[in-house]
Protein backbone atom coordinates (compact mmCIF):
# COMPACT_ATOMS: atom_id res chain seq x y z
CA UNK A 1 0.00 0.00 0.00
CA UNK A 2 0.96 3.42 -0.86
CA UNK A 3 0.14 6.10 1.68
CA UNK A 4 0.40 9.96 1.46
CA UNK A 5 -0.95 12.52 3.00
CA UNK A 6 -3.29 14.79 0.77
CA UNK A 7 -0.81 17.85 0.01
CA UNK A 8 -2.15 21.12 -0.01
CA UNK A 9 0.18 24.19 -0.02
CA UNK A 10 -0.47 27.03 2.16
CA UNK A 11 0.49 29.86 0.58
CA UNK A 12 1.64 33.47 2.06
CA UNK A 13 3.31 31.68 4.73
CA UNK A 14 0.85 29.58 6.16
CA UNK A 15 3.39 27.18 7.28
CA UNK A 16 5.78 29.30 8.76
CA UNK A 17 7.14 29.54 12.26
CA UNK A 18 4.84 30.89 15.41
CA UNK A 19 6.94 33.22 16.88
CA UNK A 20 7.22 36.58 17.30
CA UNK A 21 3.98 39.52 16.12
CA UNK A 22 3.21 41.08 13.31
CA UNK A 23 1.22 43.74 11.73
CA UNK A 24 -1.94 42.89 9.94
CA UNK A 25 -3.35 44.61 7.20
CA UNK A 26 -5.97 47.15 8.49
CA UNK A 27 -5.39 45.91 12.18
CA UNK A 28 -4.66 48.64 14.42
CA UNK A 29 -2.92 46.38 17.23
CA UNK A 30 0.48 44.31 17.00
CA UNK A 31 -0.83 40.56 16.24
CA UNK A 32 1.08 37.77 18.02
CA UNK A 33 0.97 34.34 15.97
CA UNK A 34 1.57 31.29 17.34
CA UNK A 35 1.00 27.80 15.76
CA UNK A 36 0.58 24.21 17.17
CA UNK A 37 1.25 21.20 15.15
CA UNK A 38 0.52 17.49 17.11
CA UNK A 39 -0.10 14.01 15.31
CA UNK A 40 -4.06 13.07 15.85
CA UNK A 41 -6.84 11.61 13.38
CA UNK A 42 -3.90 9.69 11.72
CA UNK A 43 -2.34 12.47 10.53
CA UNK A 44 -0.39 15.95 11.53
CA UNK A 45 -2.55 18.61 12.39
CA UNK A 46 -1.87 22.40 12.27
CA UNK A 47 -3.90 25.48 14.32
CA UNK A 48 -2.40 28.81 13.55
CA UNK A 49 -4.29 31.77 14.98
CA UNK A 50 -3.21 35.31 15.87
CA UNK A 51 -4.27 37.59 18.67
CA UNK A 52 -2.89 40.59 20.20
CA UNK A 53 -2.82 38.87 23.90
CA UNK A 54 -0.93 35.80 24.14
CA UNK A 55 -2.55 34.58 27.27
CA UNK A 56 -5.92 34.49 25.13
CA UNK A 57 -4.53 33.51 22.17
CA UNK A 58 -2.50 30.66 23.72
CA UNK A 59 -5.95 29.63 26.01
CA UNK A 60 -7.62 29.70 22.40
CA UNK A 61 -5.12 27.45 21.14
CA UNK A 62 -5.67 25.12 23.91
CA UNK A 63 -9.09 24.84 23.94
CA UNK A 64 -8.77 24.35 20.03
CA UNK A 65 -6.32 21.55 20.96
CA UNK A 66 -8.90 19.95 23.43
CA UNK A 67 -11.29 19.49 20.98
CA UNK A 68 -9.96 17.60 18.40
CA UNK A 69 -8.32 15.16 20.68
CA UNK A 70 -11.98 15.05 21.62
CA UNK A 71 -12.88 14.27 18.15
CA UNK A 72 -10.71 11.57 18.32
CA UNK A 73 -11.08 9.67 21.12
CA UNK A 74 -15.05 9.48 19.50
CA UNK A 75 -14.35 8.82 16.29
CA UNK A 76 -10.39 7.46 15.93
CA UNK A 77 -10.51 4.00 14.32
CA UNK A 78 -6.85 4.57 15.39
CA UNK A 79 -7.58 4.62 18.76
CA UNK A 80 -8.32 0.81 20.15
CA UNK A 81 -10.29 2.37 23.13
CA UNK A 82 -12.11 5.70 20.99
CA UNK A 83 -16.27 5.41 20.71
CA UNK A 84 -16.18 4.40 17.01
CA UNK A 85 -13.87 1.31 17.86
CA UNK A 86 -15.84 -0.14 20.61
CA UNK A 87 -18.85 0.61 18.65
CA UNK A 88 -17.34 -1.35 15.60
CA UNK A 89 -16.23 -4.32 18.09
CA UNK A 90 -19.37 -4.91 19.73
CA UNK A 91 -22.09 -3.40 17.39
CA UNK A 92 -23.61 -1.58 20.32
CA UNK A 93 -22.53 1.45 21.90
CA UNK A 94 -24.56 3.07 25.04
CA UNK A 95 -24.72 6.81 26.24
CA UNK A 96 -23.08 7.79 22.88
CA UNK A 97 -21.46 11.36 23.21
CA UNK A 98 -23.33 14.52 21.26
CA UNK A 99 -20.04 14.86 18.89
CA UNK A 100 -20.79 11.21 17.84
CA UNK A 101 -24.11 11.21 17.87
CA UNK A 102 -23.67 14.87 15.61
CA UNK A 103 -21.52 13.04 13.02
CA UNK A 104 -23.68 10.13 12.41
CA UNK A 105 -27.00 12.30 11.80
CA UNK A 106 -25.10 14.45 9.14
CA UNK A 107 -23.80 11.13 7.89
CA UNK A 108 -26.77 9.49 7.91
CA UNK A 109 -28.98 12.85 6.14
CA UNK A 110 -26.30 12.51 3.41
CA UNK A 111 -26.56 8.93 2.77
CA UNK A 112 -30.04 9.66 2.54
CA UNK A 113 -29.91 12.49 0.41
CA UNK A 114 -27.49 11.28 -1.83
CA UNK A 115 -29.03 7.90 -2.35
CA UNK A 116 -26.62 6.06 -0.64
CA UNK A 117 -23.32 7.40 -2.41
CA UNK A 118 -22.09 8.31 0.32
CA UNK A 119 -21.94 5.78 3.24
CA UNK A 120 -20.26 5.75 6.24
CA UNK A 121 -20.10 1.87 6.78
CA UNK A 122 -17.88 0.98 4.14
CA UNK A 123 -14.98 0.19 7.31
CA UNK A 124 -15.81 -3.70 5.30
CA UNK A 125 -14.80 -2.14 2.10
CA UNK A 126 -11.43 -0.61 3.47
CA UNK A 127 -10.10 -3.63 5.41
CA UNK A 128 -10.70 -5.95 2.71
CA UNK A 129 -8.57 -3.77 0.14
CA UNK A 130 -6.14 -3.13 3.05
CA UNK A 131 -5.81 -7.24 3.25
CA UNK A 132 -5.37 -7.09 -0.75
CA UNK A 133 -2.91 -4.60 -0.69
CA UNK A 134 -0.47 -6.61 1.90
CA UNK A 135 -0.93 -9.55 -0.23
CA UNK A 136 0.75 -7.50 -3.21
CA UNK A 137 -0.89 -10.31 -5.74
CA UNK A 138 -2.96 -9.81 -8.60
CA UNK A 139 -6.40 -8.95 -7.95
CA UNK A 140 -7.73 -12.71 -8.54
CA UNK A 141 -11.34 -14.11 -8.62
CA UNK A 142 -11.26 -14.92 -5.08
CA UNK A 143 -10.24 -11.36 -3.85
CA UNK A 144 -13.04 -10.38 -6.13
CA UNK A 145 -15.48 -12.64 -4.29
CA UNK A 146 -13.92 -11.11 -1.05
CA UNK A 147 -14.29 -7.77 -1.98
CA UNK A 148 -18.40 -8.54 -3.40
CA UNK A 149 -18.39 -10.38 0.29
CA UNK A 150 -17.46 -6.97 1.78
CA UNK A 151 -19.90 -4.81 0.03
CA UNK A 152 -22.59 -6.49 0.62
CA UNK A 153 -22.04 -5.74 4.42
CA UNK A 154 -22.23 -1.94 3.61
CA UNK A 155 -25.27 -0.39 4.61
CA UNK A 156 -26.06 3.28 6.06
CA UNK A 157 -29.11 2.01 6.60
CA UNK A 158 -27.74 -0.25 9.40
CA UNK A 159 -26.94 1.93 11.68
CA UNK A 160 -29.68 2.84 14.57
CA UNK A 161 -29.73 5.37 16.97
CA UNK A 162 -31.94 4.99 19.65
CA UNK A 163 -32.17 8.15 22.24
CA UNK A 164 -28.44 8.03 23.49
CA UNK A 165 -27.28 4.17 22.51
CA UNK A 166 -25.84 3.42 18.76
CA UNK A 167 -26.37 0.02 17.64
CA UNK A 168 -25.11 -1.33 14.50
CA UNK A 169 -26.88 -4.28 12.29
CA UNK A 170 -25.04 -8.05 11.53
CA UNK A 171 -21.88 -7.34 9.57
CA UNK A 172 -21.82 -3.44 9.19
CA UNK A 173 -18.71 -1.29 10.86
CA UNK A 174 -18.18 2.11 10.49
CA UNK A 175 -15.71 4.39 9.21
CA UNK A 176 -15.66 7.84 9.91
CA UNK A 177 -13.10 8.87 8.08
CA UNK A 178 -14.85 10.61 5.46
CA UNK A 179 -15.84 13.07 7.87
CA UNK A 180 -14.67 13.19 11.39
CA UNK A 181 -11.21 15.33 10.19
CA UNK A 182 -13.85 17.90 8.74
CA UNK A 183 -15.79 17.92 11.96
CA UNK A 184 -12.77 18.29 13.86
CA UNK A 185 -12.19 21.23 12.07
CA UNK A 186 -15.13 22.84 12.79
CA UNK A 187 -15.36 21.85 16.40
CA UNK A 188 -11.74 23.82 16.46
CA UNK A 189 -13.24 26.81 14.82
CA UNK A 190 -15.55 26.96 17.46
CA UNK A 191 -13.40 26.91 19.61
CA UNK A 192 -11.01 29.43 18.71
CA UNK A 193 -14.04 32.10 17.69
CA UNK A 194 -15.37 31.26 21.09
CA UNK A 195 -11.73 32.92 22.73
CA UNK A 196 -12.28 36.07 20.56
CA UNK A 197 -9.59 34.42 17.89
CA UNK A 198 -10.73 36.29 14.02
CA UNK A 199 -7.61 35.36 12.38
CA UNK A 200 -6.94 31.60 12.18
CA UNK A 201 -5.28 28.85 10.01
CA UNK A 202 -6.44 25.12 11.03
CA UNK A 203 -5.18 22.44 8.84
CA UNK A 204 -6.91 19.03 10.59
CA UNK A 205 -6.55 17.10 7.22
CA UNK A 206 -9.99 19.59 6.05
CA UNK A 207 -9.21 23.62 6.15
CA UNK A 208 -10.87 26.67 7.59
CA UNK A 209 -9.52 30.05 7.21
CA UNK A 210 -10.45 32.69 9.50
CA UNK A 211 -9.42 36.46 9.02
CA UNK A 212 -6.18 37.26 7.55
CA UNK A 213 -2.94 35.42 7.67
CA UNK A 214 0.04 37.71 8.62
CA UNK A 215 0.73 39.04 5.56
CA UNK A 216 -2.70 39.34 3.89
CA UNK A 217 -5.39 37.07 2.88
CA UNK A 218 -5.09 33.52 3.27
CA UNK A 219 -4.67 31.46 0.17
CA UNK A 220 -4.64 27.54 -0.27
CA UNK A 221 -2.82 26.25 -2.93
CA UNK A 222 -4.93 23.17 -4.34
CA UNK A 223 -2.08 20.67 -5.97
CA UNK A 224 1.17 20.47 -5.33
CA UNK A 225 2.08 20.52 -9.05
CA UNK A 226 3.63 23.81 -10.22
CA UNK A 227 0.35 26.12 -11.85
CA UNK A 228 -2.04 23.76 -10.01
CA UNK A 229 -5.37 26.31 -9.19
CA UNK A 230 -4.55 28.41 -5.86
CA UNK A 231 -7.96 29.78 -4.10
CA UNK A 232 -8.48 32.57 -1.59
CA UNK A 233 -10.01 32.33 1.74
CA UNK A 234 -14.28 33.70 1.45
CA UNK A 235 -14.86 32.68 5.23
CA UNK A 236 -16.21 28.91 3.64
CA UNK A 237 -14.16 25.86 4.93
CA UNK A 238 -12.06 23.75 2.43
CA UNK A 239 -11.77 20.14 1.95
CA UNK A 240 -10.15 18.09 -0.52
CA UNK A 241 -10.35 14.28 -1.24
CA UNK A 242 -7.54 13.18 -3.55
CA UNK A 243 -7.02 9.58 -5.38
CA UNK A 244 -2.99 9.75 -4.45
CA UNK A 245 -3.96 10.56 -0.73
CA UNK A 246 -3.85 6.13 -0.02
CA UNK A 247 -3.25 3.65 -2.69
CA UNK A 248 -3.96 0.12 -2.83
CA UNK A 249 -2.24 -0.25 -6.12
CA UNK A 250 0.95 1.48 -7.48
CA UNK A 251 -0.66 2.67 -10.22
CA UNK A 252 -3.16 4.38 -8.45
CA UNK A 253 -6.14 2.30 -10.09
CA UNK A 254 -7.08 1.43 -6.61
CA UNK A 255 -7.32 3.50 -3.82
CA UNK A 256 -9.31 4.63 -0.63
CA UNK A 257 -12.27 6.54 -2.04
CA UNK A 258 -14.32 3.22 -2.45
CA UNK A 259 -17.81 3.61 -4.22
CA UNK A 260 -20.43 2.10 -1.89
CA UNK A 261 -22.47 0.93 -4.68
CA UNK A 262 -19.85 -1.24 -6.55
CA UNK A 263 -17.05 -1.67 -3.78
CA UNK A 264 -14.48 0.12 -6.14
CA UNK A 265 -12.37 3.45 -6.87
CA UNK A 266 -14.04 5.24 -8.79
CA UNK A 267 -12.31 6.19 -12.01
CA UNK A 268 -13.40 9.94 -13.16
CA UNK A 269 -11.58 11.97 -10.78
CA UNK A 270 -8.05 12.63 -9.18
CA UNK A 271 -8.71 15.47 -6.95
CA UNK A 272 -12.24 17.06 -5.77
CA UNK A 273 -12.17 20.24 -3.35
CA UNK A 274 -15.41 21.08 -2.02
CA UNK A 275 -16.23 24.64 -0.15
CA UNK A 276 -19.15 24.70 2.52
CA UNK A 277 -20.13 26.74 5.64
CA UNK A 278 -19.20 23.57 7.58
CA UNK A 279 -15.98 21.52 7.09
CA UNK A 280 -17.94 18.57 7.96
CA UNK A 281 -19.94 18.87 5.04
CA UNK A 282 -17.75 19.88 2.73
CA UNK A 283 -15.14 16.79 3.87
CA UNK A 284 -18.16 14.25 3.32
CA UNK A 285 -19.08 15.59 0.19
CA UNK A 286 -15.91 14.97 -1.89
CA UNK A 287 -17.12 11.77 -1.56
CA UNK A 288 -19.98 12.19 -2.95
CA UNK A 289 -18.80 14.29 -6.02
CA UNK A 290 -16.15 11.82 -6.34
CA UNK A 291 -18.68 9.25 -7.81
CA UNK A 292 -20.51 11.67 -10.43
CA UNK A 293 -19.82 12.14 -13.94
CA UNK A 294 -19.11 15.78 -15.17
CA UNK A 295 -22.27 16.35 -16.44
CA UNK A 296 -24.00 15.67 -12.74
CA UNK A 297 -21.25 17.77 -10.40
CA UNK A 298 -22.04 21.29 -10.74
CA UNK A 299 -25.73 20.42 -10.49
CA UNK A 300 -25.22 18.52 -8.21
CA UNK A 301 -22.98 21.23 -6.09
CA UNK A 302 -25.66 23.76 -6.87
CA UNK A 303 -28.05 21.65 -5.07
CA UNK A 304 -26.40 20.98 -2.01
CA UNK A 305 -25.47 24.83 -1.81
CA UNK A 306 -21.51 24.31 -1.97
CA UNK A 307 -18.78 25.14 -4.50
CA UNK A 308 -16.63 22.59 -6.25
CA UNK A 309 -13.24 22.61 -7.51
CA UNK A 310 -12.16 19.14 -9.70
CA UNK A 311 -9.27 17.51 -11.24
CA UNK A 312 -10.18 14.63 -13.72
CA UNK A 313 -7.84 12.27 -14.48
CA UNK A 314 -6.46 13.64 -17.31
CA UNK A 315 -5.07 16.51 -15.00
CA UNK A 316 -8.38 18.98 -16.46
CA UNK A 317 -10.40 21.25 -13.82
CA UNK A 318 -13.69 21.92 -13.42
CA UNK A 319 -15.30 24.00 -11.08
CA UNK A 320 -18.76 26.52 -10.50
CA UNK A 321 -19.04 29.73 -10.73
CA UNK A 322 -18.65 30.91 -6.89
CA UNK A 323 -14.90 29.16 -6.25
CA UNK A 324 -12.64 31.73 -5.17
CA UNK A 325 -9.59 31.51 -7.74
CA UNK A 326 -6.33 33.09 -7.98
CA UNK A 327 -3.86 33.52 -10.26
CA UNK A 328 -2.07 29.91 -10.37
CA UNK A 329 1.41 29.49 -8.78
Amino acid sequence: MINRRQHLRMGLGVLGGCAGATWLAKQTEVLHWREVIFEGLGTTLRLRAGHPHLTQLDAALHAAVAAVREVEGSMSLFDPHSELSRLNRSGRLRAASPALREVLGLSAHIAQVSQGVFDATTQPLWQAWSAWAQEDVPLSAAWKSHIAQARSRVNWRGVHLVYNDVHLAAGVALSLNGVAQGYAADRAKAALQAHGIVHALLDTGETSMMGQSPDGPWRLQLAPEKGSPAIAADGRCVATSSDDQTRFSADGRYHHILDPRTGYSPTLWSRITVLAHSAATADALTKVFFMLPPQNLLASAAHWGVDVMAQNRAGRWLHTPGVPLLAST
